[in-house]
């Protein structure tokens, strides 16, 4: 699932959220790492968003209904 999410100067990219293997905010930087394997000198690579883990929680929830829809309308169709 691709999510999109903010940068530290509020430009949005795009993540593969099906290669971040855990992410967690930082209340202190206000900022959330997430780490991904997609590897980078065989080390995880680290991405930095603005979103809070909560947020990227609730956009991965959004996203699975909005999933679960769809799949509900093509089969109601088929």
């Amino acid at each position: 699932m691709w999510l999109q999410l903010h940068d530290g100067d509020g430009f949005p990219f795009f993540v593969n959220m099906d290669n971040v293997v855990d992410f967690r905010w930082y209340e202190r930087e206000k900022y959330t790492c997430l780490l991904t394997t997609a590897p980078v000198a065989e080390k995880l690579h680290r991405l930095y968003v603005r979103e809070s883990a909560v947020e990227i929680m609730k956009l991965i929830g959004d996203q699975q209904v909005r999933t679960a829809r769809l799949t509900a309308a093509a089969v109601a169709t088929a």
